[in-house]
This record gives structure tokens, C-alpha cells and sequence, in this order.
């Protein structure tokens, strides 16, 4: 009976939530879920080509759309068990932060003690990481994308 009191209080959080927060949940799931697709077909380079301008506005994002979209991206991770990565999230908050260009996708690459290799994906805004910090470990950056 435990299983079932999971979904049925996540279903019940859901419904508290306000709507704007409803839809960004929404929103998330339909970015993650599409891009983790669109990634087990095409490389990653096809997302590197520019397939239209981003948001040129001299606009600031507010503090309030960012935290959220994080939130949202989080949150959907954490509770859908797809597997949505490092990259799959990346892409996803760029896309639901309308490609803004003060936000940026980074990737970096780094060698362990015993000299296994692994990648990681992270999202910056004005030079402060605001998804996918991994304190305790450091990659080298080789891609800077906005």
C-alpha cells in the first residue's frame, strides 16, 4: 500500500500548486521528454546550428522565471524516472528560459583517480551556474554554447 501513497501525494502536491507552477511542470516535462528524444536520434552537434535568433531583448530574465524553470527541471527529473540527463536538462532550461542569450549551456570533461573519463552539462546565467553544479567534482570546459 506504501507504493500507491507515493504517486497519490505527488499527484496531490501537483494540484496544490498554483497554475502558472502547474504549467511550468508541464512545460518542463514536455522539453525534457522531447529532447531526450530528439538526443537518442540525432548527435548533439545537430543542436549546435542555429535554427533561428535567440531572444535579442536587452530584457533582463527575472529572478523569478529562472528559479522556477530550475525548479520545474528539477523537479521533473527527480520525480519521472526517464533518465533525463545533464545534457537533456541543459537543453531543456535553455529552452524554457526562450533561448535567452545571458544564459549559456556548458560542457566540460574530466578524468578521474583512475583515469576514467566522464562528461558533465551545466547551464549559466551572467556567469553564475544556476543548474547542474557539481561542487565536488571539476570539469574542464570545452564548450561555452549560447
Amino acid at each position: 500500500m506504501k507504493s500507491l501513497s507515493k504517486p497519490a501525494n505527488s499527484a496531490a502536491k501537483f494540484v496544490s500548486l498554483n497554475g502558472h507552477k502547474q504549467w511550468l511542470l508541464i512545460k518542463a516535462f514536455g522539453a525534457l521528454a522531447t529532447y531526450k528524444g530528439l538526443l537518442l536520434i540525432f548527435p548533439f552537434n545537430t543542436f549546435l546550428k542555429p535554427t533561428r535568433k535567440p531572444a535579442q531583448s536587452a530584457e533582463a530574465l527575472s529572478a523569478e522565471l529562472l528559479t522556477d524553470s530550475v525548479w520545474a527541471i528539477q523537479v521533473v527529473s527527480a520525480r519521472i524516472p526517464l533518465g533525463f540527463t545533464c545534457l537533456v536538462q541543459a537543453l531543456s532550461a535553455k529552452r524554457l528560459l526562450h533561448n535567452h542569450p545571458d544564459v549559456r549551456i556548458c560542457i566540460g570533461v574530466q578524468k578521474n583517480e583512475q583515469q576514467a573519463f566522464s562528461a558533465h552539462a551545466w547551464v549559466v546565467h551572467k556567469d553564475k551556474i544556476i543548474l547542474g553544479e557539481q561542487a565536488s567534482q571539476v570539469f574542464e570546459p570545452i564548450l561555452d554554447w549560447n
